[in-house]
């Protein structure tokens, strides 16, 4: 891969074009009262209404530094604007949540479900290998296989259908729809989800430059410097929040860049992605089991017993106190770090390993147990002393 120095200008672009872009809509949401979050909730841990339409500016920065790749990579901006309209539906599903809180969580969910359709069937991308053998094997499987029917009977969308790899068609709608969601749970504090998407972004980068992808390691840079921008004024006061419109749009992003790396670079195990995400992916999975076996509740009520909820309020946050909305704000804004750790160590674990698929899957296996016991040791009150004079200081 040649490196030259106009590969910044695109994320540059991004950068500025986002932290202009949400600076606007903070003084348009607070005039106008567009976007703004509800005044209740369980998972709401800041004091003030604000903004959730960071995801329009994370839009706008990366449309910017598409046209401006365009100019300089054709292919990068091209293919990326392409890109950008398959994650229209869940992007405005969330987006129309946010402006006006009556989406509801089946409907973004059949939006999420279009956009893995068009990435699918448009483009060709998806899940079709995992190097697991057994999982090959069912995903091979085509439509006319499962029905025993002819893959020709000349009308081409039919044709097309029947060759479909259905089982891989189902895992790839699977995978978006999931990890869309869960960028969305572990947004809640500030910087937290940005902060943890820019550590995926810059893991998928290292593995691009590994297999020698300099468009998918463009993106990653492209799509950094917008999340960057957003950061900016997210992280540490909460000037705005990215909504579900900017998770579920940061989430289909990093779905499609890790795609992208066993497709374009076969060398590359197609698990070293998804060691990338792992943390969000373990959250959700997670909160779905205490939800449905622990508390007996539907797995797609809110809560606020998340693994950072925890951390804050029981880590960084000293309920015993009078504390300030200064000391609440500073609390809220120390779980970012954790949350950037448990995302960053995994992203890098990955580039290690990139091409051993034992070493990513017991890496994976090693990381959900850490988070269960870390999880119940914070809600037994077992904290080690170091981590929470760390987290308190």
């Amino acid at each position: 891969m040649t490196y030259t120095p106009h590969v910044w200008i695109p994320p540059l672009t991004g950068l500025a074009a986002s932290v202009v872009s949400v600076g606007l809509l903070v003084w348009l949401s607070a005039h106008w009262r567009w976007g703004m979050d509800k005044g209740t909730g369980v998972q709401k841990f800041h004091a003030k209404s604000t903004s959730r339409l960071g995801g329009v500016a994370i839009f706008i920065g990366l449309l910017m530094g598409l046209w401006v790749s365009y100019h300089q990579f054709p292919k990068d901006g091209w293919l990326g604007a392409w890109l950008m309209l398959a994650c229209a539906p869940v992007f405005l599903g969330g987006l129309i949540e946010d402006l006006t809180h009556r989406v509801s969580p089946n409907m973004r969910l059949w939006m999420a479900l279009a956009s893995s359709a068009v990435l699918y069937m448009v483009f060709q991308l998806g899940v079709k290998r995992t190097d697991i053998f057994f999982i090959d094997a069912v995903l091979s499987l085509q439509v006319c296989s499962l029905f025993d029917c002819q893959q020709t009977t000349g009308v081409i969308l039919l044709d097309a259908f029947l060759q479909m790899h259905f089982t891989a068609f189902l895992l790839t709608a699977l995978v978006v729809a999931g990890f869309v969601n869960s960028i969305n749970i572990i947004d809640g504090f500030h910087g937290l989800a940005s902060s943890s998407v820019i550590a995926f972004l810059a893991g998928i980068a290292g593995l691009a430059w590994l297999g020698n992808d300099g468009m998918v390691f463009r993106w990653c840079l492209l799509s950094i410097g917008a999340t960057l921008g957003f950061w900016l004024w997210n992280w540490p006061w909460g000037k705005i929040f990215l909504g579900d419109g900017g998770a579920y749009l940061l989430g289909f992003w990093v779905v499609v860049l890790g795609l992208m790396i066993p497709h374009r670079t076969p060398e590359i195990s197609p698990m070293a992605p998804v060691l990338v995400g792992i943390y969000p992916l373990v959250e959700t999975v997670y909160s779905m089991y205490r939800r449905k076996f622990v508390r007996t509740h539907p797995i797609n009520h809110p809560d606020a017993l998340h693994l950072h909820t925890l951390i804050y309020r029981r880590l960084v946050l000293r309920p015993g106190l009078h504390l300030s909305a200064g000391d609440k704000n500073a609390a809220n804004a120390k779980v970012a770090w954790f949350g950037f750790v448990l995302s960053a160590v995994p992203a890098g674990l990955a580039c290690v390993f990139a091409h051993q698929t034992g070493a990513l899957l017991l890496s994976m296996a090693f990381f959900a147990l850490v988070y269960v016991d870390l999880y119940r040791r914070i809600v037994r009150f077992h904290v080690p002393l170091w981590l929470l004079a760390l987290a308190r200081r």
